[in-house]
């Protein structure tokens, strides 16, 4: 190994290190070295923008930002026709288009083949309290009838939709009668699904 001299600070250090030949003796000394006109031209090429969307022309920053807007550019003919989400679209458009696009495998038989945040901004939105008491002040619990462990499922039939405090007091047997969520809303949640509020 030889001894070099770094060419910024005159510090001693060994040529050859674990990355090759090195010039400098830190990456400080190396980021403060003058930049030739080279390597200037290098990094403003880098630095130039993606170009621009070939259906619409609005330029994009970088080639992955590029790449995204032109598969949802309003201009592409490829694209899928209306949004996804437009409230102008019946729920049964809005679920085939679902399914088409990979956004749902299947049509949701009940609230709990979505997730848990889906779930509870459906509730939410339902705007629907507690079953047993009628309190509505913050989000309800959905409760099983009949325990999974017993045999209950998960379909709306065996759902109820009751508030914390009761829920506590139906896993300590005190509240046995139940209104299940299909007699409580029926296919009304199904309206709240695609919504937007």
């Amino acid at each position: 190994m030889s001894i070099k001299n770094c060419p910024k600070c005159n510090n001693e250090f060994e040529e050859n290190g674990k990355w090759g030949i090195k010039k400098f003796c830190s990456q400080s000394c190396a980021n403060s070295r003058e930049q030739t006109t080279e390597m200037r031209e290098k990094k403003s090429k880098k630095l130039q923008k993606a170009g621009n969307c070939i259906y619409c022309n609005k330029e994009c920053n970088s080639m992955s930002g590029l790449k995204n807007h032109k598969t949802r550019c309003d201009h592409n003919p490829s694209r899928k026709p209306g949004s996804f989400f437009n409230k102008t679209h019946s729920l049964d458009t809005k679920l085939k288009q679902g399914q088409k696009n990979g956004m749902g495998l299947k049509m949701p038989n009940s609230v709990l083949d979505m997730s848990k945040r889906t779930t509870s901004k459906i509730i939410k939105r339902l705007g629907v309290g507690c079953v047993c008491c009628g309190w509505n002040k913050g989000s309800c619990d959905i409760h099983h009838i009949v325990p999974r462990s017993k045999g209950g499922s998960d379909s709306n039939d065996n759902l109820t939709l009751i508030c914390p405090n009761c829920h506590r007091l139906a896993h300590e047997g005190k509240i046995t009668e139940f209104t299940s969520f299909t007699i409580q809303i029926g296919d009304e949640w199904r309206k709240y699904y695609f919504a937007h509020k």
